[in-house]
């Protein structure tokens, strides 16, 4: 429904920025009528989500079935491949049969739950990233799916690296050294997605924090980087002043340059000069 007339990133209730999120549910009255919002692909309140790939019996059991597994918004969450025969998966990754219930994470030791924040959690890595999109859309948006298909990339090269080693061993009648490198290749991959979403969360707050956009300077010898204010569409623009009318238009000015007393010299002086600016 990207661009068509479905698509509620194109309203005035996606904001400045297009996004397709609504956070009043999915259904909202107004003056006795009953209206809809849309539930996009990627919904925020997604739990968990996987693409599964099925092979032939041209390989053993234990590699046939693939799950691509993420958690949290389908959109902004990596997926790490996890084969059937693998045992274990990283602890961030690791749900123990809970489906997410905090009394059983709690019994058998796993960090963190719905209600407390803890970074050794997948689900609570791809919240925090995602949560950067959804009001930051038309700036995060782009930063996240460019670091998507660099470690959908990783994780493919390392799936096919993986599979040679597991094969390999299984021919030559070493299934439990095979089973041992497929779930070591859960666990390593899990690792990785984890370390890498933690990774971009950070480079997205330092990016956009206070709803700038802040890029490497390194002429800046103050901060070492530039901050820069966001860029709206003129059709926002629009819908703001068919709201606010003239609130915010700036006046034409009245006065001439005849009127404006200009200093008929300036002396530049270094600022370290100045009592107090430095000890």
């Amino acid at each position: 429904f990207e661009s068509s007339w479905f698509d509620p990133a194109k309203d005035v209730g996606a904001a400045a920025e297009h996004s397709p999120y609504r956070w009043n549910g999915l259904s909202w009255q107004y003056r006795g009528a009953d209206y809809v919002n849309e539930r996009v692909v990627g919904v925020q309140a997604t739990a968990w989500h996987f693409v599964a790939t099925v092979r032939n019996t041209s390989v053993p059991a234990p590699m046939r079935a693939v799950l691509w597994w993420g958690t949290d918004d389908h959109s902004y969450s990596p997926k790490i491949p996890v084969h059937g025969g693998a045992a274990a998966v990283h602890v961030s990754y690791d749900d123990a049969n809970c489906t997410g219930r905090a009394v059983c994470r709690e019994a058998v030791s796993l960090p963190g739950s719905v209600t407390e924040f803890t970074w050794d959690s997948a689900w609570w890595l791809s919240n925090l990233v995602a949560d950067q999109v959804y009001t930051r859309k038309d700036r995060a948006a782009p930063v996240v799916l460019r670091r998507m298909a660099l470690i959908d990339a990783e994780l493919n090269a390392e799936l096919e690296k993986t599979d040679a080693a597991a094969l390999a061993a299984f021919a030559a009648g070493q299934s439990g050294l095979a089973l041992e490198v497929l779930t070591t290749h859960a666990v390593t991959v899990g690792a990785k997605a984890s370390k890498a979403w933690s990774d971009l969360w950070q480079q997205l707050v330092v990016s956009f924090i206070d709803g700038r956009i802040t890029k490497l300077d390194p002429a800046d010898h103050v901060s070492g980087a530039t901050k820069e204010a966001a860029s709206f569409t003129d059709s926002w623009k629009a819908k703001v002043i068919a709201d606010t009318g003239d609130k915010y238009l700036v006046p034409v000015s009245t006065l001439s340059s005849a009127h404006v007393t200009k200093p008929s010299s300036h002396r530049a002086i270094s600022k370290l000069t100045i009592k107090g600016v430095v000890g």
